[in-house]
């Protein structure tokens, strides 16, 4: 199983350089299946969204855009086809309220010895044994009422991105003492990269781990 866990996406050459090797190919020979569903119930302007695809496009990928969510949508078929399932940020709750609800979890699990896992944000924090991250310093609001917050669990960790651009590190050091879970915090030029078992931190900012 390969991951890479940001904060920001694709935003600097070093993390750059680790989707490209965990994917084992050249960016310009490389197919994403760019996942938007977490920006569907997200107001305001996108373009922190928009700068997410730009990076890609700008490394040279070809990028398929799949929301599970959409009614009639074979999204099955289409993320067959690709090398990279890139989960773009938004709301958390309701990304994974989304996933449990279309089963694209279940799917990411059966089928992720053949992908590489892209989590940006939300992404990357549905990836992790539980989303309460999500709330700290009045993060994301639970628009789907959501009362069980277990994430996939693709790794036994969590993450809180968006640290210190929008969360503080008080908020993360508070948020450590309620779980038993080693809790990364990581900033927009910050990464985790994951290959099977082994655990990395890719960076060209600031990060700590609690």
């Amino acid at each position: 199983m390969k991951l890479l866990l940001t904060s920001g996406g694709i935003t600097n050459k070093t993390i750059a350089g680790a989707l490209t090797d965990l994917v084992g190919k050249p960016a310009n020979q490389a197919k994403i299946g760019f996942i938007p569903t977490a920006a569907n119930v997200e107001e305001g302007n996108k373009d922190w969204f928009i700068a997410t695809l730009a990076e890609l496009t700008q490394e040279g990928y070809w990028i398929d855009i799949v929301d599970p969510s959409a009614p009639g949508v074979d999204w099955k078929k289409r993320l067959a086809a690709v090398d990279i399932v890139f989960v773009n940020g938004g709301n958390t709750f309701h990304l994974l309220d989304q996933m449990r609800k279309t089963h694209f979890d279940v799917w990411l699990k059966e089928n992720l010895s053949t992908k590489v896992y892209v989590g940006v944000s939300a992404g990357s924090i549905v990836a992790t044994p539980s989303i309460a991250v999500a709330s700290v310093d009045n993060g994301d609001e639970n628009l789907a009422g959501l009362t069980d917050l277990r994430g996939l669990g693709l790794v036994d960790f969590e993450i809180s991105p968006h640290t210190p651009e929008i969360v503080s590190h008080k908020g993360n050091q508070e948020y450590r003492r309620t779980t038993s879970n080693t809790l990364y915090e990581i900033d927009d030029q910050t990464a985790v990269r994951i290959v099977d078992h082994e655990t990395e931190v890719v960076s060209e900012g600031v990060w700590a781990k609690l």
